[in-house]
């Protein structure tokens, strides 16, 4: 084997090993003891899962789903193709026993690989544009860097890093499409179209906001029209046809079976029929170039044509009143009227807040402030006519852009960031000055800079590394605890269809697969329904029982799941819903929420945590739940949480479920005071006692709601001990589950 080839094996398997390394160390992975696999703690995980069991049982990708935005359901926001290659890959191997848990191990690597493999994909990209230590160094700066491990790390499920790979095959693609035999040779540069264009109606097919990377091999294509202008490319016009058309047609498929068609026929945020159009008028725009590849007047008409089709198009969505129009309008308004929810998101934040760095070091390193330099060289470099880097020049600046606006879309950018300082560092070595050291010490140089460069999670990487099966000591103790409880839901039989699960957004995918029931919200945010998204956080804030259980029956909850993070989501809580009321419950300063206010205590989240009692001084005469009992406490405790005191830790979370709770009645002289008190045992051996009075009427009765069963167990809470008292005199009786469910009335004797 020729020594080159040996050294491109070497280097892939070393920067193959550094990117496992650094997803391996900061994973998302929860072991715990009794339990026979790990599972993952990230939210889109989930949802992927669900997806893929859903495509192995019903034969199709499901486009719809009733657990969505329940009880109304929802179409799926993300497109079907990314869940069917999972399924396609996953479904051969899959075992009939333990399947859940095996494909939640399964899909919560996929993402590690594509990134690895993205790796591997930056470092070849950059060998070939600028040499073996451009490859290295670009290789290192994608395995390092901080925003593909977060979005590919092991235990994170999620489609981006598949996307960022399919993204940076697009434009590897392209860039040898620009290469100069392609645009000399139309059949080439066809062929380098066709390619570049079906990768991305793939990645189109799986994620919508892959069409600011069709928008960036659109500037690339237009920017060689005014080449093209000065001297001929003949390749061009079948490139950018070949492109269009090829995206066209894979992304075709997923297009027609898009639920939003029906409701939003041209929403931009999710595939419709704006994105065919899209595709169909790139491909109409760029086909006179591809039939008459050597017409001069073409050549000098077409670039300033096509811009002025351009303009026409945006006059067009900007002020027509026709219904693709409005359409495009109202999906742009749409979203940021999502941005305004989300706002207090940490992915939907900027990487600069406030002037903090932090942010931006974690994603993107130091090779943030390099980019604007190696840009610059590349640019340069472009502009003198190795136009082959153009596809890096044009996506690293539009991306960069939309990253530091958006710190979700750093990921992204890591793979064309990666490329870009890499081929400036790798031709930076080959300097005249170190022209004459050997090839490894000319290789070496680059890498080093690179590692510098992405030193903050390289840092972070090692320092994770010894911690990286103990989830207890990296992983939030609620996020666990809320896995825990939403399994022990998951375990109840329904009692009625359709049943539903309050808790937070965050934990709203979870809820659909692990629990098996419907969710209020999730992190899909309003694109699945607005009510829902507004209707969690209102009933976690409900400040009256008779409130909140009147909603909850109107969405169908069932459960309630709290956990010991609340007080930190207690700003993101108000946001949608009740921004006003955040002097009521926030002191002043608190962004997480962490400091709050007495009257914080008497919304129902807060309650949740104790017991159902109202803590602090305004819960002297508060009166107890009536329709609402504790069934599961998480064996997990938060030692970051402290109830009544320093050594009260909170359980990680708690679920509450709805009953109509027994009718107690006592018979007494008018005036005389019914007096009930129900202690419980909880797991670990705390106690709950649920107190109550009542006064006898005039029809000598005094009556009283009990939501826990004295026969039988409360969830995992054992059955309730009663103790009844009327005008002093003790009473006996006993509370059925049955009374409990279904408020029937139990005369206490």
């Amino acid at each position: 084997m020729p020594r080159a080839r040996v050294l491109l094996v070497v280097w892939i398997a070393l920067v193959a090993s550094v990117a496992w390394f650094a997803r391996e160390a900061q994973n998302r992975r929860v072991e715990l003891p009794g339990r026979a696999s790990w599972f993952s703690t990230d939210p889109d995980t989930q949802y992927h899962v669900r997806r893929v069991e859903r495509a192995l049982d019903e034969g199709a990708v499901a486009q719809t789903d009733a657990r969505l935005n329940a009880p109304q359901g929802s179409a799926i926001p993300w497109p079907p193709y990314y869940t069917r290659l999972l399924a396609t890959l996953l479904g051969p191997f899959a075992p009939s026993e333990g399947r859940a848990e095996w494909l939640e191990c399964a899909v919560a690597s996929a993402a590690a690989v594509a990134s690895v493999l993205g790796s591997v994909l930056a470092l070849l990209v950059a060998w070939r544009l600028a040499g073996a230590p451009a490859g290295l160094a670009a290789g290192l700066l994608h395995a390092l860097n901080g925003a593909a491990i977060e979005y590919g790390k092991l235990g994170n499920g999620d489609h981006h890093a598949f996307v960022s790979l399919a993204s940076g095959a697009v434009l590897a693609l392209l860039s040898l499409g620009m290469s100069g035999r392609s645009l000399q040779e139309p059949r080439r540069g066809a062929l380098f179209g066709v390619l570049a264009g079906s990768v991305a109606g793939l990645a189109l097919g799986s994620w919508v906001a892959t069409l600011i990377l069709v928008a960036c091999v659109q500037v690339a294509l237009v920017a060689l029209l005014f080449v093209h202008a000065r001297r001929a490319l003949p390749g061009l016009g079948a490139l950018a046809l070949g492109f269009h058309v090829g995206a066209l047609l894979v992304a075709l498929p997923a297009i027609l079976s898009s639920p939003w068609n029906a409701t939003h026929p041209w929403i931009v945020v999710n595939l419709s029929w704006f994105h065919l159009a899209y595709l169909a008028a790139g491909a109409l725009v760029f086909a006179p170039l591809a039939l008459r590849p050597d017409s001069a007047p073409l050549r000098r008409a077409l670039p300033l044509g096509v811009m002025a089709v351009a303009l026409a198009a945006l006059a067009f969505l900007a002020w027509s009143d026709a219904a693709p129009a409005r359409g495009v309008r109202e999906g742009l308004e749409w979203l940021s009227r999502v941005d305004a929810f989300m706002a207090r998101i940490g992915e939907s934040q900027a990487l600069v807040r406030d002037g903090e760095l932090a942010p931006l070091l974690r994603m993107l390193g130091f090779a943030a402030f390099a980019l604007p330099i190696a840009w610059l060289a590349l640019a340069r470099w472009t502009w003198r006519g190795e136009l082959e880097l153009l596809p890096w020049v044009v996506s690293s600046a539009v991306l960069a852009v939309q990253a530091f606006g958006q710190a979700r879309f750093a990921e992204g950018l890591a793979l064309p960031l990666a490329v870009v300082v890499g081929v400036a560092l790798g031709r930076a070595s080959s300097l005249e000055t170190l022209s004459r050291m050997p090839l490894a010490a000319r290789a070496a140089l680059p890498a080093i800079a690179a590692a510098l460069l992405c030193w903050p999670a390289l840092a972070r990487s090692v320092e994770r590394w010894p911690l990286r099966r103990d989830a207890l000591r990296v992983e939030r103790p609620s996020t666990i605890g809320a896995r825990l409880g939403l399994e022990w839901i998951g375990m109840q039989p329904e009692r009625s269809e359709g049943e539903g699960v309050l808790a937070l957004w965050s934990h709203g995918h979870a809820v659909e697969r692990l629990a098996r029931r419907g969710s209020l919200a999730t992190n899909f945010g309003s694109y699945v329904g607005e009510e829902g998204f507004r209707a969690s956080p209102e009933l976690l804030l409900a400040e009256e029982e008779s409130t909140l259980v009147r909603r909850m029956d109107e969405l169908r909850v069932r459960y309630a799941l709290v956990d010991s993070d609340l007080p930190n989501a207690l700003n993101t809580l108000l946001d949608p819903v009740a921004p006003s009321r955040r002097a009521r419950y926030v002191e002043a300063g608190s962004e997480r929420g962490g400091s709050v206010r007495p009257e914080w205590f008497l919304t129902f989240g807060a309650r949740a945590m104790f017991d159902g009692a109202v803590f602090g001084p305004l819960g002297r005469d508060a009166r107890p739940l009536a329709h609402l009992r504790l069934v599961w406490v998480a064996p997990l405790r938060d030692p970051a949480r402290a109830l009544r005191g320093p050594r009260d830790l909170a359980p990680a979370a708690w679920v509450w479920e709805r009953v109509a709770g027994a009718r107690v009645e006592a018979r007494g002289a008018m005036g005389e005071t019914l007096e009930v008190v129900l202690a419980l045992s909880q797991p670990g051996g705390a106690q709950l006692e649920w107190r109550d009075r009542a006064r006898v009427g005039d029809d000598g009765v005094a009556r009283l709601v009990v939501p826990y069963s004295t026969e039988a167990a409360n969830g995992v809470c054992g059955a309730a001990r009663l103790v009844a008292t009327v005008g002093g005199r003790s009473l006996v009786g006993s509370i059925s589950e049955r009374a409990v469910l279904d408020g029937e009335t139990v005369l206490l004797r």
